[in-house]
């Protein structure tokens, strides 16, 4: 049964990974119960991460519908590498009245790798040459900005690739038996934090090479992020290739005109 709004969000703790520096990233994720309720949650006493919070560059703003609700390894945090071992870092929300907390350590059964990342999002297990494939890099992105509300402001990214992982073959998809839409590198807009909505048109936007040809080696993407209040607001990117991804965050401060 769909429950539309009314319960939880549950915070997640995805693994963690150690850093060339010695230092461990925890990453987190979310899962909002809700199929229509979007929620929205200021860091506080109702959404914080301690220790050294209660701003540790969590969302505010919780995603729902078929391909949102779920965030996997949505961000992480950088703990020092004296980091103990049967310490914990939680991740503490509350949501339409309930508290829920994800706590996060150094587990050895909870250590990720780039293959563990790869195959929760979307990679093949058995066939892609996840050690070959390198994530996204991303050469052009838009910077902290100011925009009138209700003016549409336009996002470009361009992102380099090697062009892994290979597209999927099924016997039912296409002519040549390929699944395009599904394999090509893009970049995917989501809302972090904000007071109000942000409408992005499109949502996830394929990668485009300077022929106008959907491309898994490099190109741009653009579209548009439309704001319904004024205040500041924080965006995020993915540059993905269905199976490593890249970040980029901005600002955006929406004026009452």
């Amino acid at each position: 049964m769909k429950t539309l709004s009314g319960d939880t969000v549950q915070p997640a703790f995805e693994g963690w990974e150690r850093n060339p520096d010695g230092t461990y990233s925890m990453w987190f994720g979310y899962f909002n119960r809700n199929w229509a309720q979007e929620l929205n949650i200021a860091v506080g006493p109702d959404n914080n991460i301690q220790p050294g919070g209660p701003d540790r560059g969590q969302p505010e703003f919780f995603q729902t519908g078929e391909r949102n609700r779920r965030q996997m390894f949505a961000f992480k945090v950088v703990v020092p590498a004296n980091w103990p071992k049967d310490g914990d870092l939680v991740w503490t929300l509350t949501t339409n009245g309930s508290t829920l907390k994800a706590f996060a350590s150094l587990r050895p059964d909870y250590m990720v790798d780039v293959n563990v990342i790869s195959a929760n999002r979307g990679a093949q297990r058995d066939t892609d040459p996840v050690n070959k494939n390198a994530p996204p890099t991303i050469i052009e992105a838009p910077k902290d900005q100011t925009v009138p509300i209700g003016t549409p402001l336009a996002l470009r990214m361009a992102v380099t690739d090697d062009g892994n992982p290979q597209p999927r073959r099924e016997f039912d998809r296409g002519v040549d038996g390929t699944t395009p839409l599904k394999q090509l590198l893009r970049v995917s807009w989501f809302q972090w934090r904000g007071p109000g909505r942000v409408k992005f048109d499109p949502e996830s936007v394929p990668i485009t090479n300077a022929a106008g040809v959907n491309s898994r080696e490099g190109g741009s993407a653009t579209t548009t992020a439309t704001f319904d209040k004024p205040g500041k607001y924080v965006l995020m990117a993915y540059a993905e290739d269905m199976s490593m991804f890249t970040p980029h965050s901005l600002t955006v401060t929406v004026t009452d005109r």
